[in-house]
């Protein structure tokens, strides 16, 4: 019995392994930040929606930005779009 769930745990991981390198395999995602967002970012679900809306972006998400003069540690972050990259 013991061999049995052995054998079924490893069969397991390796499916995940299997899986996750399949969604990684689809495409790699490119990012632009939004021209159009003209203030902080604080709520990436709003920056997705946006991203969405004005770019026909799969998401969008608040990234670390680094913009001179500003004292407030959310002023830091900007909205950065992304969708799946052509070549």
């Amino acid at each position: 019995m013991a061999n049995y769930t052995t054998f079924l745990a490893l069969l397991f991981c390796l499916f995940l392994v299997a899986a996750t390198e399949i969604q990684m395999a689809e495409g790699k995602y490119c990012w632009k930040k939004s021209d159009m967002w003209n203030e902080p970012c604080q709520y990436s679900y709003k920056c997705s929606y946006h991203c969405k809306h004005y770019y026909g972006a799969k998401y969008g998400i608040c990234k670390n930005y680094k913009p001179w003069g500003h004292k407030y540690y959310w002023a830091k972050y900007a909205c950065y779009c992304y969708s799946p990259c052509h070549y």
